[in-house]
């Protein structure tokens, strides 16, 4: 089992939002003992208890959320050294790029994306760090990142942003779902979606991409605009594969609408939503300083058009902020 910093950052990080080793485990896709042994390794090391296992669900001590703090900033300040570090070795700056995105949406954009830019760039040096909004915004400030794709818009006036296209999440199910039988042949796209009342898929299982184990941001409010509340309800760590099972025919899932324009599969989606409507999400490119010619702003434009031309069929111009 490895044990660099980020990795038991990762663990323990996990950890305190599961609340559970088992639920731990099976999101970093361990075993629980060996979970288990890694913190009572790590605790008898720092000499201090940083779960209290004693209650269940399990709770992160004092001490233990003042060393996950601590830990977060020697792990930004190792991969700003390991960075600044590799630029000795580079001979051309200007094609080195170090891009945050979160795992789905990078399953969704980038590879749409990046051979487009490499056809560019063929000499061009690129690492893509796959992590949530908030450490991204963190490794953008601190010279870690170039740039980093984020949903959450939060203002800073050292950063600069690209205003990207807006993602549409909906319900989305398959034709070969029994309960949609009388859809079957319906006429439904990511731009006019179905119009069922979310009540009447409660009683279908839910496939829900988690964070933390529970429904993600998404799910959340979607489950409380819509007074949601799904009777079985399926976890995964990847929101592809919740998308792929979901259009099998297993049941449904709220996701973004892009997956159907990149997975190729079998069987026809079905795409709902209550009052015929999807949901908008706000994307944002975050950089530091102005974005610099070449590497950069080819990447943002690429990235740009490619999503405009898949949520709103035609390249729209590019809103600086």
């Amino acid at each position: 089992m490895k044990n660099t910093l980020s990795d038991r950052l990762n663990y323990l990080t996990t950890l305190a939002e599961e609340q559970s080793i088992t639920r731990a485990a099976a999101r970093l896709f361990i075993s629980q003992p060996a979970l288990t042994a890694f913190l009572n390794r790590t605790e008898e090391e720092l000499g201090a208890r940083l779960f209290d296992r004693s209650t269940t669900p399990i709770r992160i001590t004092e001490a233990g959320a003042y060393y996950l703090s601590e830990l977060e900033k020697i792990c930004v300040m190792q991969d700003r050294l390991h960075q600044e570090l590799s630029d000795f070795s580079s001979n051309d700056p200007e094609l080195r790029i170090n891009i945050g995105i979160g795992r789905n949406r990078g399953s969704i954009w980038l590879s749409s994306v990046m051979p487009e830019l490499n056809r560019l760039y063929p000499d061009m040096r690129l690492t893509i760090f796959e992590d949530r909004d908030i450490n991204m915004l963190d490794k953008v400030l601190n010279g870690v990142l170039d740039i980093a794709i984020v949903e959450s818009y939060a203002y800073h006036s050292s950063l600069h942003y690209l205003r990207l296209p807006s993602e549409q999440y909906m319900f989305i199910t398959s034709c070969e779902n029994p309960r949609m039988a009388a859809y079957r042949d319906a006429a439904c796209s990511p731009e006019a979606p179905l119009d069922i009342d979310a009540d009447w898929l409660a009683d279908d299982l839910f496939i829900c991409p988690s964070v933390k184990g529970r429904m993600n941001r998404q799910t959340q409010w979607m489950c409380s605009t819509y007074n949601f509340q799904p009777k079985r309800t399926l976890f995964l760590a990847s929101g592809m594969t919740a998308y792929r099972m979901a259009v099998s025919g297993m049941g449904l899932t709220f996701q973004n609408a892009a997956y159907s324009t990149f997975v190729k599969t079998k069987e026809r989606p079905l795409f709902i939503m209550p009052g015929g409507k999807a949901t908008q999400h706000h994307v944002f490119a975050l950089f530091k300083g102005e974005p610099r010619p070449g590497l950069q702003q080819d990447f943002m434009r690429l990235l740009h058009d490619r999503m405009s031309t898949a949520i709103y069929g035609k390249v729209t111009p590019m809103e600086y902020m």
